[in-house]
């Protein structure tokens, strides 16, 4: 199964690595970043209408998290108020300035994935296989049997490929070509985890994998219904990430992780001490599809995508934005997209991860867009830490919220920023109730890239 990888909208966006300050890591493991850096591509930043006249009903959604495997751990976990972050164990972190990471809870990858093939499939392939499993088999897809038309994939990653990138070239360097197995070749491309979806799980639709860093997800979902656009099909879209002993080893040298500075080592969105953001590790999918379609096959609709924005801001290539005009714009997008204004959103669920810039520059433009403390926002980074996929999980925590009637408690907000004006509601403090069922999700991407989502009941 082919599967292309980009963006209708965009090129191919850079991964967060880049050929500098490496001196740290291996020699073989500098060929992972000489990667192509993103191009200085900027979206109008007027506000203009989009349509989501593609696959906008969410019927299904499935979720790895370290809160365990399915929806209901994921949200039990985020209303709880519980964290993912901790201490790494899969490798030693003792020279490394970082020592945390969002953890992903045990995966019974051979549930779903046959032994014969399980050894031929990547980490990333075994979790995108089984969250496209379980996204299908939420929205009553399951059976390839009685399975309606065709359904594709738009997947979201900036790691697909990245544990077989690492042992093929550790086994070149260290056994020259010979030393690499060539079954190990196919997953080095990056494209072929959702390759790896449509043969697991039986899916004939397109195939597409979009590349956007922290906001490959969400850049995914824009994707997945502007592909369907006049021929609606059913889509599994959303994103997968992990993160290995040298993805973390060189971000750590880039000093881009929280660290213990005397507060101690946590992701504090929007917080006083905020100094970098957690890595992380997950995946979270959802099924598309056309809601006349969905409701004659007697599917529940858990939810809707009402509205698209994107933008994009010039930065450096691992640079967050400090200028807050294009999410400004990008977030007004999604809202005249669908159709409503600031005054109808119940809850965002905000980019921020902890970082110096991203915050501050999110928090001001949800002061122009809301006014300040003018809408209630949640940032899930302060319990999952960032990766690429976080967006898709903006979503599914939208569409709990919505059924709870709650809005979700931040993790790492005890102590705001003064310059960070956002309306956030901590761990420990009282609960919330959702005036209205309506979402923004926002994810930035470092290099420029934003993208936001209207979500409605």
């Amino acid at each position: 199964m082919s599967a292309s990888k980009g963006s209708a909208r965009a090129g191919v966006c850079a991964p967060s690595v880049a050929a500098t300050n490496i001196q740290t890591v291996t020699p073989i493991h500098r060929i992972l970043t000489i990667l192509a850096r993103p191009q200085a591509r900027r979206y109008s930043s007027g506000v203009r209408a989009r349509s989501t006249a593609g696959p906008t009903a969410i019927t299904g959604i499935g979720c790895l998290s370290g809160f365990g495997s399915g929806v209901t751990p994921f949200e039990d976990g985020i209303f709880d108020g519980r964290t993912t972050i901790d201490r790494i164990s899969s490798f030693d972190t003792s020279e490394r300035r970082a020592h945390v990471a969002g953890t992903l809870a045990p995966v019974d990858v051979g549930a779903f994935i046959a032994p014969t093939r399980l050894r031929r499939i990547d980490r990333i392939g075994r979790l995108a296989v089984v969250a496209c499993h379980l996204a299908l088999a939420d929205a009553g897809l399951g059976d390839q049997a009685t399975r309606p038309g065709r359904v594709g994939v738009a997947l979201g990653s900036s790691t697909a490929g990245l544990h077989s990138i690492v042992g093929y070239l550790d086994a070149i360097n260290a056994n020259g070509p010979a030393g690499a197995s060539a079954m190990d070749f196919s997953n080095t491309v990056g494209n072929a985890a959702a390759s790896l979806c449509a043969i697991e799980c039986g899916l004939h639709g397109p195939n597409a994998t979009i590349y956007y860093k922290e906001a490959s997800a969400l850049a995914a979902v824009d994707y997945a219904i502007t592909l369907s656009t006049g021929e609606p099909a059913t889509i599994v879209t959303g994103g997968v990430e992990d993160f290995d002993a040298v993805h973390f080893a060189i971000h750590d040298s880039f000093g881009v992780f929280a660290h213990d500075a005397g507060h101690g080592e946590m992701s504090r969105p929007f917080g006083q001490h905020r100094n970098g953001f957690v890595a992380g590790s997950g995946a979270f999918l959802l099924v598309l599809e056309d809601e006349e379609a969905a409701l004659q096959r007697g599917a529940s609709v858990r939810g809707h995508i009402a509205g698209l924005g994107a933008t994009s801001a010039v930065c450096g290539v691992n640079k967050w934005p400090t200028d807050p005009g294009d999410l400004i714009s990008c977030m007004r997008q999604a809202l005249d997209s669908a159709g409503l204004q600031p005054r109808d959103v119940g809850v965002v669920f905000a980019a921020a991860n902890s970082t110096q810039d991203l915050d501050r520059t999110e928090a001001r433009a949800l002061a122009d867009v809301f006014g300040a403390r003018g809408v209630p926002v949640v940032a899930l980074k302060g319990a999952l830490g960032e990766y690429g996929a976080v967006g898709a999980a903006g979503i599914v925590a939208a569409t709990a919220a919505f059924r709870r009637g709650i809005v979700p408690p931040t993790l790492g907000a005890e102590d705001l920023d003064p310059d960070c004006e956002v309306d956030l509601t901590a761990v420990g403090g009282s609960t919330r109730a959702l005036a209205r069922p309506v979402a923004l999700v926002n994810s930035v991407a470092s290099g420029g890239a934003n993208f936001s989502v209207v979500v409605t009941a």
